[in-house]
């Protein structure tokens, strides 16, 4: 394998920064790892990736842009830098393009082709630019800005004989002309001309000789134009004919450049780089690489080679190693179950129900360690060769698991990272019934006793316990028929409650046992819960999620709404009162549902240390709810907030921090709340911010608190101005009097007392009125 130097850049996504967000801030923790598309001009490259934008100059990075920084997404389509301008223009897959100004750093958004509601689809494909425009590829045809007052100057929508709105995957401009590689072949027209009038395109696909009419590039080169077909094929117009170019091997070449200033053309396959001179030689460079080439570009004698994880890699054509530059960060930008725990974040990066896709093969999973990213995957970790698509994650107090989609169980050592995988070969865990040895672990969670339970999807065994301190897999028989078990939640008095999925994957209800002594296969008890009023009554039957309460309430996140078991202890011995969860009931009488959140499909559930429920949904974003689940406290899309998607995945909340993460189909990004863990023993108040004034601040927060406490707030002579009541380490005041009034100027003292009267502590704030 070639040596592959990684230039890393340290003063961004550090652990302190992590711990120094500011209450109500956003972060987001971006994977730039795959470049997706690459600008270079002048030894300036511009790298659009899954988590944002890196600018690379003379091999060092100089510029880093994430949704933080104001990208109206993470993952630009396409991007493109006008060194005229300074500017990076980045497109979108709504057709947005952020407008993003290298000298002042502000971005700006251009919605034109976002507003376009004749078309449904409006991704940004491509840009060139030319002659003081921007020549836009969309999903619909081609649309031209003026670079001068960014403003639409035409749009050519039918290109020729092309139906009206045919999808422009990738665009030239050479010797004046425009070449346009569409999903019905190569259209090509005269600047000069008006080619907004159909007759003065000229069209070429399958008919014409082209091996396909689907076209994902084209490039010009000496005089003649070379296209990539949807056969991965490069076809060439040679003579006025089309033909498949025989100055290539016949490979998959999955894309294509040409570098005007050197005049060489070039393609490559996932791992080979093809460069033809203008003497119609071809060199091929084989590249032992550990990561697919994905994107193309050229500057110079040098090629930018954009890899599906390992960053952008910089090869001279004189060599064969290329360099490789990339930020630091998690493996990839995908993110599903997460746990966030003692200044720590362990997260898996496949969803359930994996389709196929090439990043499968390195869905690992990704750890925070207090000063690094540590990714495991079996790139990197040689225990992990055979593992694939990790999606589950369960821990105890001395060890993370990872379930995998086929690959079984991953047991990985906290204190010293030691990674033991159990599946068919060397455990009793069995996989799905028509493959025994796939093993796909769907849900992960200990137990009061540090064991860990796990299920087996489809598998003829779906439930198992490893005890602690053992290597052993104990087997349980499927106690629901032919439901299949799914996902698993582990309550406080050891009961497992199992979401059960049909052969179709239609949610079926739950299955909630009771395991006794799990080396006891005897003293099993347990009971189906459905959505019928006697028995679960279950906003739906699909469900996806599962959490416990401060008040060991368990609450029930389903396809539609939410529910709470007020004594889960007495589900499976109790009666139909027992066994009947209570829908949210909306505390606002003129709502026009009577249940809060009913008509959500929630995908994720977590608790606050004030025992505030925090609801992700599939399509609609976040809310914060009141401990009672009765009333909406906080509410965030990616409209009216930093959230980088409203697809949301799984939530985790470090007690530690208060800071709540959020797993989203677009990557990772937290949002610091302001209720923490309460401090064992009370003693002097953290108060900020201190001095308070009234113009410039909001709340005061008060800090350091135990589990339970009455506050009073006095001002110098002793008398009590305002009362609190804190449930958990840290809450906020808003400086106001019982009255409502405004505080005067001067010092007042915060005095915190426990419930129980055995604690007491003690801050004070400035309040500048």
């Amino acid at each position: 394998m070639i040596k592959q130097t990684i230039l890393l850049i340290v003063i961004l996504f550090s652990w302190q920064s992590l711990r120094s967000q500011s209450i109500g801030d956003w972060e987001v923790y971006p994977s730039f790892s795959t470049v997706n598309s690459i600008s270079v001009n002048n030894n300036v490259a511009v790298n659009g990736t899954l988590g944002g934008i890196f600018v690379l100059e003379d091999d060092r990075i100089i510029e880093m842009y994430t949704t933080s920084d104001g990208l109206y997404r993470s993952d630009p389509s396409s991007v493109i830098f006008d060194e005229t301008s300074n500017r990076i223009f980045a497109g979108y897959v709504d057709g947005t393009i952020d407008v993003i100004n290298l000298e002042s750093g502000t971005i700006e958004p251009l919605e034109d082709i976002k507003r376009v509601d004749r078309f449904s689809t409006k991704d940004i494909n491509d840009f060139e630019i030319y002659s003081g425009s921007l020549f836009v590829a969309t999903e619909f045809g081609i649309v031209i800005y003026g670079l001068q007052n960014l403003l639409v100057d035409n749009s050519y929508l039918k290109l020729g004989s092309f139906d009206i709105g045919t999808p422009v995957n990738d665009i030239e401009i050479e010797s004046d002309s425009v070449y346009a590689a569409t999903q019905q072949g190569i259209a090509i027209g005269d600047l000069s001309a008006n080619l907004v009038e159909n007759n003065n395109w000229d069209n070429f696909d399958s008919q014409s000789g082209m091996s396909s009419d689907i076209i994902s590039k084209v490039a010009v080169f000496k005089g003649t134009v070379y296209a990539l077909t949807e056969g991965n094929e490069i076809n060439i117009r040679n003579n006025g004919a089309w033909e498949i170019s025989n100055e290539f091997p016949n490979e998959d070449y999955v894309t294509l450049t040409v570098n005007k200033e050197s005049n060489f053309l070039t393609a490559s396959t996932n791992s080979t780089i093809y460069i033809l001179d203008e003497e119609s030689s071809l060199e091929i460079k084989n590249l032992d690489l550990n990561s697919d080439i994905i994107h193309l570009a050229a500057d110079g004698d040098e090629l930018y080679l954009g890899t599906r994880n390992n960053g952008l890699g910089i090869l001279n054509i004189e060599n064969d190693s290329p360099q490789f530059h990339l930020p630091p960060g998690p493996y990839l930008n995908f993110f599903n179950d997460l746990l966030a725990d003692n200044g720590a974040v362990a997260a898996t990066s496949t969803p359930e129900f994996p389709s196929s896709d090439p990043f499968n093969p390195i869905r690992g999973y990704y750890m925070y360690n207090g000063e690094q990213w540590l990714n495991f995957n079996r790139d990197t970790r040689e225990e992990l060769h055979n593992v694939s698509t990790v999606f589950t994650l369960g821990h105890n107090d001395s060890h993370y698991y990872f379930g995998s989609w086929g690959s079984g169980v991953i047991r990985h050592e906290k204190a010293t990272n030691e990674i033991q995988v159990f599946n068919r070969t060397n455990s009793t865990l069995t996989g799905i019934e028509a493959n025994p040895n796939y093993v796909v672990i769907s849900g992960l969670h200990s137990d009061s006793q540090q064991n860990m339970w796990a299920t087996s999807f489809n598998a003829d065994f779906p439930l198992y316990v490893q005890l602690n301190g053992t290597d052993e897999w104990i087997p349980f028989e499927n106690l629901s028929g032919n439901d299949n078990y799914f996902n698993l939640f582990v309550d406080s008095f050891d009961q497992k409650w199992i979401s059960l999925i049909s052969e179709n994957n239609n949610g079926l209800g739950l299955l909630v046992i009771d395991t006794g002594n799990p080396e006891n296969e005897n003293d099993d008890n347990y009971v189906k819960l459905g959505s019928s009023i006697s028995n679960g009554n279950l906003p739906n039957e699909t469900i996806t999620a599962i959490i416990q309460d401060k008040n060991e309430e368990v609450w029930v996140g389903t396809e539609r709404g939410i529910a709470s078991f007020i004594f889960p202890e007495l589900v499976i011995n109790g009666g139909p009162n027992e066994r009947q969860a209570q829908w949210l009931i909306n505390e606002d009488t003129s709502a026009t549902s009577r249940y809060l959140l009913r008509d959500v499909n929630v995908s994720a559930i977590a608790v606050n240390d004030a025992n505030q429920k925090w609801i992700g949904s599939s399509n609609q974003g976040l809310w914060l709810l009141n401990e009672e689940g009765s009333r909406i406290e906080k509410r965030f899309t990616t409209e009216n907030s930093n959230l980088i998607s409203n697809t949301i995945n799984s939530i985790s909340i470090d007690g530690e921090t208060g800071q709540v993460f959020i797993a989203t189909d677009l990557g990772l990004t937290s949002y610091q709340d302001v209720p923490k863990a309460p401090v064992s023993e009370m003693d002097k108040l953290k108060v900020f911010p201190n001095p308070f004034q009234y113009s410039k601040n909001d709340q005061i927060f008060i800090e350091d608190l135990g589990s339970a406490t009455q506050i009073k707030i006095l001002g110098v002579d002793g008398f009590v101005v305002n009362e609190l009541e804190g449930t958990g380490g840290r809450i906020s005041w808003d400086g106001y009097d019982y009255n409502g009034n405004r505080l005067g100027t001067g010092v007042y003292f915060v005095v915190a007392y426990q419930a129980d009267g055995s604690q007491r502590g003690i801050g004070k704030v400035v309040i500048a009125k």
